[in-house]
């Protein structure tokens, strides 16, 4: 499990009304990155929460060196989309490396209790990279799952983002199959057992020329 680069993800939602373009979705389909270290586009496939409405569309695109020191600029404004998110989170750990495009993402958003010293934290972090991401990965028959920390909130989405990330990269059976199955995870050590999990969000990659 490595660090990785920081990461800029966007939200999109399609314009409406006098501002609509019809084309606007095509059109952010088709300039998706073919190269995953570009990053990807994505578009919203179910939402597993209650009381939150994610953006319409996503698109990730690696910034800066692995430090996450680097201030990121938003990206360039897209033709009939409407900028809700833009988030830079840096990548802290993954269970493999990207080897294929995934069909969809399970995105999960953690938070730790609000009162964990850095002690605490560091109990918190071991316990999901090491035993949490890959269990999650295994039940959901994952392709490879990738764990992120917020490090820039460029422009934050309503209620704040979560302090952690983490994208459960499936192919199209396990997408299609989103209902937890199997025993219970690992109930984990007492500051993990406070954590909340805002964010359970499906998200359909879009390949490139889509």
């Amino acid at each position: 499990m490595t660090d990785g680069p920081p990461v800029l993800w966007t939200g999109w939602d399609l314009r409406t009304g006098a501002n609509a373009d019809p084309a606007a979705l095509e059109r952010f389909a088709a300039e998706a990155p073919g190269d995953p270290g570009d990053g990807r586009h994505y578009e919203l496939l179910a939402v597993a929460a209650r009381g939150f409405r994610p953006p319409q569309l996503l698109s990730t695109r690696p910034v800066g060196g692995a430090s996450g020191r680097t201030r990121v600029d938003e990206e360039p404004d897209r033709p009939g989309l409407r900028r809700t998110w833009s988030l830079v989170y840096r990548q802290v750990a993954e269970t493999a490396p990207a080897r294929v495009g995934p069909f969809a993402i399970y995105l999960l958003g953690v938070n730790p209790p609000d009162d964990a010293a850095d002690d605490d934290l560091a109990v918190f972090n071991d316990f999901y990279t090491g035993v949490h991401l890959p269990e999650v990965a295994e039940r959901r028959h994952a392709l490879r799952a990738v764990r992120y920390e917020l490090t820039q909130e460029i422009r934050p989405p309503y209620q704040g983002a979560p302090r952690y990330l983490a994208a459960y990269e499936v192919d199209e059976a396990s997408a299609a199959n989103r209902r937890h199955t199997g025993p219970p995870y690992a109930q984990g050590p007492e500051v993990w057992q406070r954590h909340t999990t805002p964010w359970r969000l499906w998200y359909r990659r879009l390949p490139p020329g889509a």
